[in-house]
């Protein structure tokens, strides 16, 4: 079980919390952003489960972007703070956070504000999919997708143990349907980044199961590539 998160941290301390978090295995950083601003087009565009933010003293400018928030999605994702003193603990409380932690890190403190994160969440994690083709129906692990084609007004899902599976819907609607951790590389692609191997920038292919599999990324996609070399590096 895994869950994606954005981390907004203007201070010294962003690459220090980006090595401990990578100690906990069920939680996927998508984005590490230096400004707040840079943090909100992040979480509109990948709707993380969680944000973890630095906050400062000056709680209208830091709590900002909680409000802006509230103009562009329908469901926000759970927000953890941490600050160097506990100066703005009340007003976080108040804007609605989940937890406040003091900077720089405590790996214990921080263990424990995320497993009561997973405790309470579990429901977000879809390991199944369904996939209707005329009146077959396929349930499949998401996991066990590697890849996903599309073809005029269908998608095809190739699986890990090499079947294909056809769909009579559009990859689109598969995109917004999977889990954070499947990318749209191109405009007939969408993948799973546990089965990426290799990244080549200057071919613009990603190889998969091993180099088993090489796909094109177009340039459209680049950011999501870019995203995906920062999360398995």
């Amino acid at each position: 079980m895994q869950f994606s998160f954005v981390l907004i941290d203007d201070s010294a301390y962003l690459e220090s919390a980006l090595e401990q978090l990578k100690e906990f295995d069920d939680f996927l950083c998508v984005a590490a952003c230096r400004t707040k601003a840079d943090g909100l087009n992040k979480i509109i565009e990948l709707k993380p489960n969680l944000v973890l933010m630095s906050v400062s003293n000056d709680s209208v400018n830091s709590f900002s972007i909680l409000s802006e928030l509230h103009e562009f999605l329908v469901e926000l994702p759970t927000v953890i703070v941490y600050s160097t003193n506990t100066d703005a603990a009340f007003t976080a409380f108040q804007k609605g956070v989940s937890g406040y932690l003091l900077q720089p890190l405590d790996r214990n403190e921080l263990r424990k504000c995320l497993l009561r994160y997973q405790k309470t969440h579990k429901s977000l994690f879809e390991d199944k999919i369904s996939i209707k083709s005329n009146g077959d129906y396929n349930f499949i692990n998401t996991s066990e997708i590697v890849y996903l084609k599309a073809d005029n007004n269908t998608t095809d899902f190739y699986l890990k143990n090499g079947k294909v599976v056809s769909a009579f819907k559009t990859l689109k609607y598969y995109e917004k349907l999977l889990p954070f951790y499947f990318f749209r590389i191109h405009h007939s692609y969408l993948i799973n980044i546990d089965y990426v191997s290799r990244i080549n920038l200057g071919k613009c292919n990603c190889y998969l199961q091993n180099n088993e599999i090489i796909l094109p990324f177009s340039r459209t996609y680049k950011e999501n590539v870019d995203t995906i070399i920062f999360r398995i590096s």
